[in-house]
C-alpha cells in the first residue's frame, strides 16, 4: 500500500467489510416485494363498473368489475359474478378480449361472463358492437354483493 494518507485505494479488508454489510440490505430489498405481492386481497365490500368506447380502436367498448374494501383497496370479487351483454335486434356483439373471467358468445348475440376463480379483484371485457345507430345493448351485471344487480343501457351513435 503506497505511504500516501490521500490515496484512494482501497485494502481487502474494507472491500470485504463493506461487501458483508451491502448482501443483507439488497436481500431485503428483493424480499420485500415478493412478500407483499403475497399477501391475499380481502373480500370485496364495495364493487364499481365502468365502460368506455374507443372510436380510435374501431369502436371498442372496455367494460370493468372492480372490487373494493372499505379503504378502496382492490379486493376480491366472489367467484360467480356474472355480467351479461345483451343486444338490441340489429346489433351484433363480438368479442376482442376478456381478462379475469370466462365468456362466452351465446346463439342470440348476447355474451355471458362468469367468474370462476377466487382470486380475482376486477375483470375486462373488450368486445365490438356494430349496428345501425340509435340502437344499443345492456350491461347487466349480478354480483353477491349489495347492490346486487346493475344494468347499463348504451345507444349506437
Amino acid at each position: 500500500m503506497p505511504d500516501n494518507p490521500n490515496s484512494r485505494d482501497l485494502s481487502r479488508r474494507t472491500l470485504v467489510k463493506g461487501a458483508a454489510w451491502s448482501v443483507p440490505v439488497v436481500a431485503v430489498a428483493v424480499a420485500t416485494p415478493l412478500a407483499a405481492a403475497s399477501e391475499t386481497p380481502p373480500a370485496a365490500t364495495f364493487w364499481a363498473t365502468g365502460a368506455t368506447v374507443s372510436v380510435v380502436s374501431g369502436n371498442v367498448t372496455n367494460f370493468t368489475v372492480e372490487g373494493s374494501d372499505a379503504n378502496g383497496n382492490l379486493a376480491l370479487l366472489p367467484a360467480g359474478t356474472s355480467v351479461m351483454i345483451v343486444p338490441d335486434a340489429g346489433v351484433t356483439l363480438q368479442v376482442v378480449n376478456a381478462i379475469g373471467i370466462v365468456v362466452t358468445t351465446n346463439p342470440d348475440g348476447s355474451i355471458t361472463g362468469v367468474i370462476t376463480a377466487s382470486d380475482i379483484t376486477n375483470v375486462r371485457i373488450q368486445f365490438r358492437p356494430t349496428g345501425p345507430s340509435g340502437s344499443g345493448y345492456a350491461i347487466t351485471t349480478n354480483i353477491d354483493i349489495d347492490p346486487f344487480t346493475e344494468t347499463i343501457d348504451v345507444t349506437l351513435r
